[in-house]
């Protein structure tokens, strides 16, 4: 019996970006079970639309629910309703290539113990056919985000090199207590993977419902796909990429958050990933360290408008306290994260 599988689009504000990914979801070669839109909008009448129209044109159960803000929040609303054995978490602006779920879902299948705790898809540089034609002139994909595209795989393997991520040391570490990949993975050129980035990420829904998305991680959350990729290794469960599934990221204009709070999050969000993890040793302590000025570093490059700038205060003032969260026991790491955010956000406006 194949996999059953069920989709949570999580949006606030970004009616254009829904109305350009939801249609999509409802043509896949392999419809989900139920699609909920857990939306935090300051007006969600236009994407209560918007479903109403759609759901009208399908056979899919098509739901839309009003939350307050809140990534993991809303994140766990949805999860929350889910009984089908899989639950995809597209972004908002996830355009789905037509057989992408096919493709992840296929590794679900033939996972017949039940190893794998999640399946990605792998983001794409071209858009499924069709899917921009006629959209508006204001959501045109930034330039700065289509050269981002194309040269993050190579930024990626150089930093992998010089400067590796302390959040993809730890998920090395708990994938060395897991047994190897079955064969049949790699003959469906399907491949392990750290971690699954929020846009392309899908989970059984078992596994995900034990670990939950972390709502300390504030409003905006960053790193909770993450986090809840690493909590899954850490149980036990591989991550997949499905090389064959593509979703393209046609990010939204507008920043999500502002220039301030996106540099403290960025450094202590990362730590707290990792401390949470409970296998940070001291080689990966050092390395959020290490990372830490290297974002610095970069961020100083790009502070040319007052987004940077303020990114740049941010992720400095961060940087100070990080002595401070890689200090605390355990058992107050929730605590002492919460309370440096807070007080680096404050310095930071």
């Amino acid at each position: 019996m194949p996999t059953s599988f069920a989709t949570i689009i999580v949006t606030r504000n970004r009616p254009t970006a829904l109305a350009l990914s939801l249609p999509l979801h409802l043509a896949q070669s392999r419809l989900p079970e139920r699609v909920l839109v857990i939306d935090s909008s300051d007006d969600p009448s236009e994407n209560r639309k918007l479903v109403e129209r759609l759901a009208a044109t399908t056979s899919v159960p098509l739901e839309h629910q009003v939350s307050v803000p809140g990534i993991s929040l809303q994140r766990n609303i949805g999860l929350a309703q889910i009984r089908s054995d899989v639950v995809f978490f597209p972004d908002d602006d996830s355009l789905v290539h037509p057989d992408a779920l096919a493709r992840m879902m296929l590794i679900y299948d033939m996972d017949k113990d039940g190893r794998i705790g999640g399946v990605c898809a792998v983001e794409t540089v071209l858009p499924p056919s069709g899917a921009l034609d006629g959209q508006a002139a204001s959501y045109e994909k930034r330039k700065v985000d289509r050269i981002r595209a194309r040269v993050a795989p190579l930024r990626t393997r150089l930093e992998d090199r010089l400067f590796p991520d302390p959040m993809k040391l730890v998920a090395q570490r708990l994938q060395q207590h897991l047994p190897p990949p079955e064969s049949w993975i790699a003959a469906n050129n399907a491949v392990w993977v750290e971690w699954m980035t929020g846009f392309r990420m899908s989970f059984r829904t078992s596994v995900i419902k034990k670990v939950g998305f972390n709502e300390n991680l504030g409003r905006y959350a960053l790193y909770e796909d993450i986090d809840a990729g690493l909590g899954v290794l850490a149980g036990g469960h591989s991550l997949v990429a499905a090389r064959d599934a593509q979703i393209y990221h046609h990010k939204a204009p507008e920043n999500r958050t502002g220039g301030g709070q996106m540099g403290v999050i960025n450094i202590l969000n990362r730590a707290y990933v990792v401390l949470r993890s409970g296998v940070a040793d001291r080689s990966v302590r050092a390395s959020l360290d290490r990372y830490a000025r290297l974002r610095i570093a970069q961020f100083a490059v790009g502070a040319r408008n007052d987004y940077g700038r303020d990114r740049l205060t941010g992720a400095r003032a961060a940087y100070r306290v990080l002595p401070d969260l890689l200090s605390c026991p355990p058992k107050l790491l929730d605590e002492v994260y919460i309370s440096l955010r807070q007080t680096c956000l404050d310095l930071s406006k």
